[in-house]
């Protein structure tokens, strides 16, 4: 199991002037990444000393360009590729398992849906103009084209890594499964299917895909587990043109958020996704500790051992009530410790499933 850290303030460009944003949340802006850029990063890794979370990731955000997304443009995209080797180095120097990426649309929400780069519903010329003549054909193969450049260049400077998407084609899938599509050619993330493909041809033999299904992230019922499975396992598997190196390489994973609440989409202000963690009260959370050990049992058993935590409050790296990092380092003041009948409850779930596997 692991819990990703993007490492605040040690990957930022604010140094140089240049962007105040982290450097995983800018890969894809017509910036360069510099080593100079990354080489704190990889040295607070290496000292770190890491004894619990021994599988460890940099986050990176492919989905917050703030331009229009051109797949066709060669420039651009020779500058993406660059910055992410430039995170994969990080992440191998710094002795991580690999890389975790964000592909949820956020700056421009224009990037995987076919029909939605070819007839963009509000002022997006450029896209038009990229895009009106382009048939599914010309951009399944240059978004394939794009995933094998990119798995390339990650596998140039960390040969195989675990490569985790927070959502990938297992989203497709779920979104196939609504009548609003009927096939993910038509589907918003339907490029997500040859670009996976892209990469699971351009990555290492030992490279591993990992789709940890983020958009599901309240599930506690084994029915929904067995769906998310046959999402990435049957219905991704159906859609791959190399469906040798998708049984080969993709993995089911499973994601959490222990401040999830079951409405709250209704819920205004801060409380609605980073105030809904209480350390005070484990047993009022949605995910008490008895329901999350029940839940990550079945996401153990029916998936492929990844198990990804995805906080806004809580904070699995604080190791009390007053804990802070050391030397002044960045923390987000809503940051909860997170007490330890939950990691006793990892612990149960962890060693229920090895028992079972004996």
């Amino acid at each position: 199991m692991v819990t990703p850290r993007l490492l605040g303030g040690r990957m930022s460009r604010i140094a140089t002037g240049e962007d105040p944003a982290e450097v995983g949340q800018t890969i894809v802006h017509p910036i360069r990444i510099s080593y100079s850029y990354v080489a704190p990063a990889i040295n607070d890794l290496k000292s770190a000393g890491f004894k619990k979370l021994k599988s460890n990731f940099i986050s990176v955000i492919t989905g917050n360009t703030l331009h229009p997304v051109n797949w066709f443009d060669d420039r651009w995209w020779e500058i993406v590729c660059h910055n992410i080797s430039m995170i994969a180095l990080a992440a191998k120097k710094g002795g991580c398992r690999g890389i975790l990426l964000d592909p949820e649309v956020y700056g421009n929400r224009y990037w995987w849906g076919h029909d939605q780069l070819r007839h963009p519903d509000d002022s997006a010329d450029v896209l038009r103009e990229v895009y009106k003549d382009k048939s599914w054909e010309q951009m399944e193969g240059q978004v394939r084209k794009r995933g094998r450049q990119f798995a390339q260049a990650i596998c140039g400077k960390f040969e195989d890594p675990v490569i985790m998407f927070f959502t990938a084609t297992g989203y497709t899938a779920r979104q196939v499964n609504d009548p609003r599509w009927d096939t993910h050619k038509t589907a918003p993330y339907g490029l997500m299917v040859p670009f996976v493909d892209g990469i699971l041809e351009g990555s290492s033999d030992g490279t591993i895909f990992v789709d940890c299904n983020s958009d599901m992230k309240g599930r506690s019922q084994r029915p929904q587990f067995e769906q998310v499975r046959t999402y990435v396992k049957e219905d991704g598997l159906s859609f791959s043109v190399v469906p040798d190196l998708y049984k080969k390489k993709v993995r089911v994973g499973f994601t959490f958020r222990l401040g999830y609440h079951t409405r709250e989409e209704e819920i205004s202000g801060d409380n609605r996704i980073s105030g809904l963690f209480d350390s005070a009260w484990p047993d009022a959370n949605f995910y008490s500790p008895d329901r999350l050990e029940a839940a990550l049992k079945m996401a153990l058993q029916l998936g492929d051992g990844y198990i990804l935590f995805w906080n806004y409050r809580a904070n699995w790296w604080l190791h009390s009530v007053t804990d802070r990092p050391e030397d002044s380092a960045p923390i987000n003041p809503m940051s909860r410790w997170v007490p330890p009948v939950y990691w006793w409850a990892i612990k149960r779930a962890r060693a229920s499933v090895t028992q079972e596997s004996n």
